[in-house]
């Protein structure tokens, strides 16, 4: 019984430590990408959307801030001043979006954005909404 307890307990121990290891991992996921990204260049990926009011209306060109990433968080604001927030994997895919929020009283507004950063450091996104979606790259500084 004594030896069952005492092979018990080193096994727990052993648990304990790889636990801390996990947590510590964790902790530090994405630094390899924290950093401030300019923007590079944008393109809508629909020309056009129609309105809530039926018209069809042309996309307009946007740029975004710079994109930030700190201990695997990412976040940027949009041309109209929507943030969007998210994380970073060990990979560095991107995965973001934005709280719902009530579009001047018409129907609510949803954002998201997902991509990844490459090896050089560029930061690839496509930020789709309901009406218009863009493709945008930031560059590391």
């Amino acid at each position: 019984m004594r030896t069952q307890i005492g092979l018990l307990s080193v096994v727990g121990f052993f648990g304990l430590l790889a636990t801390a290891d996990a947590q510590t991992q964790s902790a530090s996921t994405g630094t390899a990408f924290d950093g401030t990204y300019h923007f590079v260049t944008g393109a809508s990926v629909n020309p056009t959307y129609t309105s809530s009011k039926g018209d069809t209306a042309p996309c307009p060109y946007r740029t975004p801030g710079p994109l930030t990433i700190a201990s695997g968080q990412a976040r940027y604001n949009t041309e109209t001043g929507y943030e969007l927030v998210g994380t970073v994997n060990p990979q560095g895919q991107l995965a973001m979006h934005m709280a719902p929020v009530a579009n001047g009283g018409s129907r609510p507004l949803e954002m998201d954005a997902a991509g990844g950063i490459d090896a050089n450091g560029a930061a690839h996104l496509r930020q789709r909404a309901s009406a218009c979606s863009y493709n945008f790259v930031w560059q590391k500084q």
